[in-house]
């Protein structure tokens, strides 16, 4: 057999090992985002904590550590906030619980999220995030990994 055919079944094998590799990582996927055991909280059983870096706005994890990896949190800030542009090294979604968020993605427009509205930003997506209107925002958090805030200001340093 000729070089020639040599390289072409190599890639065509290549190609073939894609779709098994993207099985293979979606099983890894699956397992690391499995629900087991039970969970119950009232909300009255949250407990609330002080959120570094944020005058006033306070967290409460439900699960996970967000100092060391994936979690799932609620934060409520103070009306008012305003955090001017910055991202995070992992993504994340959420729900807005009460209140109403603004999120300014990208540098467009402020889009307000009343409750209900729901976000997800990826990684390395530059965003401003504001409390809109006099009442406080209490919005919940699936993050990725750990939690950092990388202002645009600062070049990529790191603060929380």
């Amino acid at each position: 057999m000729n070089a020639h055919k040599l390289a072409w079944m190599g890639a065509g094998c290549a190609l073939a090992a894609i779709p098994l590799l993207m099985a293979a990582r979606s099983e890894e996927t699956k397992a690391a985002t499995r629900i087991s055991g039970k969970s119950l909280m009232a909300v009255e059983d949250l407990k609330w904590a002080p959120m570094p870096g944020l005058e006033g706005a306070q967290q409460s994890v439900l699960w996970g550590d967000p100092a060391k990896g994936a979690h799932r949190i609620f934060y409520k800030w103070p009306a008012g906030t305003k955090v001017p542009t910055h991202n995070h090294t992992n993504g994340d979604r959420g729900v807005v619980i009460s209140g109403t968020l603004s999120l300014a993605v990208e540098g467009a427009t402020p889009k307000k999220l009343p409750p209900g509205s729901y976000f997800s930003l990826g990684g390395g997506v530059h965003h401003a995030t504001a409390v809109e209107g006099a009442a406080p925002c209490v919005f919940y958090i699936e993050r990725e990994g750990a939690f950092d805030v990388l202002m645009a200001a600062e070049s990529g340093a790191k603060k929380q």
